[in-house]
């Protein structure tokens, strides 16, 4: 007789699309100079800028260098999580599959975010090369995984991304603009208390936005970011994130149903 397949499991089909994104990435990494190198000389020029000023000075540096590195990581490689599926004529087979397609693209999204991590401590290596000492942390424990629920919230924010490009065939355009206007308007360069006011409410749709707050919060003593303080952004970042993916969800779950019902996207 004949062997059984393996049992179908969400967790197998996202490892299988991460395994394949990383296999892509070393065929062509053609995303070294935007993710990893360029973050690296922004890194040394706010060192050089902010030389002196404070033992808590290195945190601006590697946190805005190194969130550059992974949020364009994330903007351009979100783009591509479902772009190499329209360019490839694969997108319609794959959501025909038997793997929701949020599945497939969560897959994509969890590598880029990890190939921006990489980046990122490039970023701290060299910085604190330069430096020639590490920055000073408050709260060493809860500044990584605070950093680490960073990456969480841009992958929500990817995989949402993802799922519009869809719908577009503009995506280009959206992440050449969106790149340093993200940089700015969530806090990876600079508290979102210091920009004026009207951009807070903009600010607060993205995740990151809270979440960095929050980071700094924890790394930096004395730091007064939104009035309602840590727990408040971590509650705004939790909350937001789950919409995020919530919204994620109902995209994709569109897009199978018009696939099966028309057999292509061709309307977009």
């Amino acid at each position: 007789m004949a062997a059984s397949a393996p049992a179908y499991t969400r967790a197998r089909s996202t490892v299988a699309s991460l395994r394949l994104a990383v296999l892509q990435f070393m065929a062509d990494p053609q995303w070294l100079i935007p993710s990893m190198i360029a973050p690296v000389i922004f890194g040394l020029v706010s060192f050089e800028l902010f030389r002196g000023y404070g033992p808590y000075f290195l945190i601006y540096a590697i946190l805005g260098a190194g969130m550059m590195s992974m949020w364009g990581q994330t903007l351009y490689g979100s783009g591509w999580a479902t772009g190499q599926d329209r360019n490839f004529g694969t997108l319609e087979p794959t959501i025909q599959s038997p793997t929701p397609y949020l599945y497939v693209v969560l897959g994509r999204v969890l590598w880029n975010v990890v190939s921006g991590l990489f980046g990122g401590l490039i970023v701290y290596a060299v910085v604190v090369g330069a430096a020639g000492q590490p920055p000073a942390l408050a709260n060493p424990l809860a500044s990584i995984a605070l950093f680490v629920f960073v990456m969480l919230t841009l992958a929500a924010i990817g995989v949402v991304f993802a799922a519009f490009y869809v719908y577009t065939r503009y995506a280009g355009f959206i992440q050449n603009i969106g790149e340093f206007a993200f940089y700015v308007g969530t806090g990876c360069m600079f508290p979102v208390v210091l920009l004026p006011f009207a951009v807070t409410p903009i600010a607060l749709v993205f995740p990151p936005t809270w979440a960095l707050d929050a980071l700094r919060y924890v790394a930096i003593p004395g730091y007064t970011g939104f009035g309602w303080g840590l727990w408040g952004d971590v509650a705004g970042a939790v909350a937001s994130t789950a919409v995020y993916l919530a919204i994620a969800g109902l995209i994709f779950r569109r897009v199978e149903r018009q696939v099966l019902a028309k057999g292509n996207l061709s309307d977009y």
